[in-house]
Formats: C-alpha cells, structure tokens, sequence
C-alpha cells in the first residue's frame, strides 16, 4: 500500500469574503461568494454594480475572482486545463529535476495568476540553487545558489511564508523582482515541505494585487505533490 506523507500548509486560510453590493443609490449585503455569483448569473445584478467586501474599498464586479473567470475568454480556460492535465501525467515522464521544477512553476502560475516565478530547489542542509525562472522575469538568477544571508532564505528555514509588503523579508522578495515587466504589486515566497523536510522555495509575483491565500494553498499543494511523486 503506498505511503502518502502529511502535506502541512505554510498558509493559514482566511475567512471567506463577504459583500456588499451597491448600484449606487441602493446598498445589499453581506452576501457569500456564491451568493454573488449566482445573482449576476441570474442578471439580478446588474454588471455596473460596485462590491466591497465588508465595507472597504468598492470595487466593480469583475474584481470578484469568481465572477472574473466565468468572463475568462475560452482559450484561457483550455490553457489552464491543459497545465492541470500535465499535472496528473506519470512521473516517469518527467526527464530531470529541471523539466520538474520549470512544470510546477508554471503550474503555479496558472493557479496563482502570478506574472513571474522563480523555484529554488534544496540541496545540502542550507543550500538553495534556483532551478527554474518564469514569466515577465529575465533569467538572471540561474543557475546561482541563494546565499546563507538571504533573508528569503532565512525565513524559508524558519519555515515561514513572506506574503506581506512590509518587513525585511518582504522587501528582499519585492527587489528579487524588481526586474519583472510592469512591477511587484504583489510578490509571495513558500517553503514547500514535504512531510517535516523542507525542499523547495517558490517566489511567486504580479502586477496587480496581492495574491488570495487560497491560491496560494493551491500552489503550494501542486509543489508538495509534485517533489513527493518525483522522489518516489
């Protein structure tokens, strides 16, 4: 019977959402996510309508994640399935640990909508060598080995993520990226553990806003995943 380790999340998941919606001259809520999205399905609200979640920012429609992609052009939606079923290829047709780490990154993009990626593959007790570099992001990195005194590193061993824009770590993630096309409005790194081992850092970053927490998980499991199929 095959053994499946314990995959631990570095991410601590949010309370889901909830909205407000407002046409300007009348004001709803607090509804669910699927509550909304089953509402402009329904065209019971209408698509110039403003959201805030909890009474913050307005924002339209489309910035709801959920309501996005059910507009996602179909193209991309074939795209994105087409990573996934690579995703559930045998691991045997994986050639190298290349070929591996380039596969999860751009699997994590897909899951992420990050511009840019990097993955650092462990080797030794403290070592990292960044194996692959992805998206908006040119390829200064490979195939360098991140020093000890990194802080990104540091907090990788510490076994925490960097998900924030403000403290040291987060400011060495945004500057790792400051060469990606159209800027870090959003940068993350996670430690991705396998069982109690840590094995990899993945930096993900994007123009727009910070990255959900979900989709963060969602990356992280893929890595985890993928490093204990290959090793197996």
């Amino acid at each position: 019977m095959p053994v499946h380790p314990q995959f631990l999340s570095v991410i601590k998941p949010n309370p889901p959402p909830l909205w407000y919606v407002t046409n300007g001259e009348v004001t709803v809520g607090p509804v669910v996510t699927t509550l909304l999205v089953r509402g402009v399905e329904a065209g019971r609200v209408p698509e110039d309508c403003r959201v805030s979640s909890q009474y913050g920012r307005w924002r339209p429609l489309e910035s709801v994640r959920e309501i996005a992609a059910k507009k996602r052009p179909a193209t991309s939606v074939a795209e994105a399935a087409e990573a996934f079923r690579e995703l559930a290829r045998p691991g045997e047709r994986i050639r190298d640990q290349d070929e591996l780490c380039h596969h999860v990154t751009r699997l994590a993009m897909v899951v992420t909508g990050a511009d840019s990626a990097m993955f650092h593959l462990r080797y030794g007790f403290r070592h990292f060598s960044t194996r692959a570099v992805l998206g908006a992001m040119p390829e200064m990195f490979l195939p360098e080995s991140l020093p000890e005194t990194d802080l990104v590193l540091r907090s990788a061993l510490l076994g925490r993520a960097v998900t924030g824009s403000h403290g040291p770590a987060e400011e060495a993630l945004a500057r790792r990226f400051a060469a990606s096309s159209g800027g870090v409005g959003g940068a993350a790194m996670l430690p991705i553990f396998v069982g109690n081992s840590l094995m990899a850092m993945l930096e993900l970053s994007r123009a727009g806003h910070p990255f959900r927490r979900a989709d963060l998980r969602r990356a992280e499991r893929i890595a985890q995943r993928a490093l204990f199929q290959n090793a197996n």
